[in-house]
């Protein structure tokens, strides 16, 4: 009887151990721009684990992040404290990078742009996590538009075979 009440209050126990809040999305769409002149692509987060990715006007590929993955992102795009930083860093060097930082939630729309080698350290920091987190994925191409906001300011390259 003794080792029955002993194992009842242990299995109460361990029914009762907080479990671990995973990371919750604070955004509606994150989207993570960045061009050179050899690479230029738009990546698309969601709340969920799906993510989207733009190569040209039309080119448009999708891939599922593992929960791993999919954590981890949203804990980069949580550290972007939007209302820290300018909205346009712009240097005159003509052949810097361009990278872009977009975020909507609700009717609320933030980003970054940073233009050349001025921006703040943390934000090639987070932009290089985010490259390095999209590696290794496997992209599906998909057909039909997705919305990424705004990146005008990204000049991807013109398909080599555009449809008209």
């Amino acid at each position: 009887m003794k080792k029955i009440a002993v194992l009842l209050a242990l299995l109460l126990l361990a029914g009762c151990q907080k479990e671990e809040k995973k990371p919750e999305a604070d955004f509606d769409m994150f989207v993570f721009s960045f061009a050179t002149d050899a690479t230029n692509f738009s990546i698309k987060f969601t709340p969920g684990d799906s993510i989207f990715m733009k190569t040209s006007p039309i080119d448009y590929f999708y891939s599922v992040l593992t929960e791993e993955k999919r954590d981890s992102a949203l804990a980069l795009v949580k550290e972007i404290n939007f209302s820290k930083y300018d909205a346009v860093y712009k240097d005159s060097a003509a052949d810097g990078s361009i990278l872009k930082f977009y975020r909507t939630k609700n009717d609320t729309v933030n980003h970054i742009l940073i233009q050349g080698n001025n921006g703040p350290k943390e934000l090639y920091q987070t932009a290089n996590k985010i490259i390095e987190l999209q590696k290794g994925q496997r992209w599906t191409p998909i057909t039909g538009k997705q919305d990424f906001g705004n990146i005008d300011d990204i000049k991807l390259p013109k398909p080599l075979n555009p449809i008209n």
